[in-house]
């Protein structure tokens, strides 16, 4: 569990960088702040064990994959964090699935 916990930290401050380095202009990466507060929330929420977080980081990190994963090629910016996002999602999730259903 402090390992996903370390994993949406790391996350969030990605998010975070990429809302820093990019700005809000254009609303474009707001939806990319908004899940930097999200993934700090879960990371502390899985940090305080609270009964059922690993369903709602399973349901957000899903999302956020999904969506980055559709929105990837329309981004019109240099992408390494968004990379470094998305191999970090993927592998949360994988995490959060072994955490979930063989733990």
């Amino acid at each position: 569990m402090m390992l996903l916990a370390l994993m949406l930290a790391v996350n969030a401050v990605l998010h975070f960088a990429v809302v820093g380095r990019f700005g809000l202009a254009g609303r474009a990466n707001v939806p990319v702040f908004i899940y930097a507060f999200i993934y700090g929330a879960l990371a502390i929420a899985v940090w305080m064990a609270v009964p059922y977080v690993l369903w709602a980081v399973l349901v957000f990190g899903g999302v956020g994959f999904a969506a980055l994963t559709a929105t990837f090629n329309s981004i019109d910016r240099e992408k390494s964090l968004d990379r470094a996002i998305w191999l970090l999602d993927a592998v949360m999730l994988a995490w959060v699935v072994y955490l979930l259903f063989f733990a």
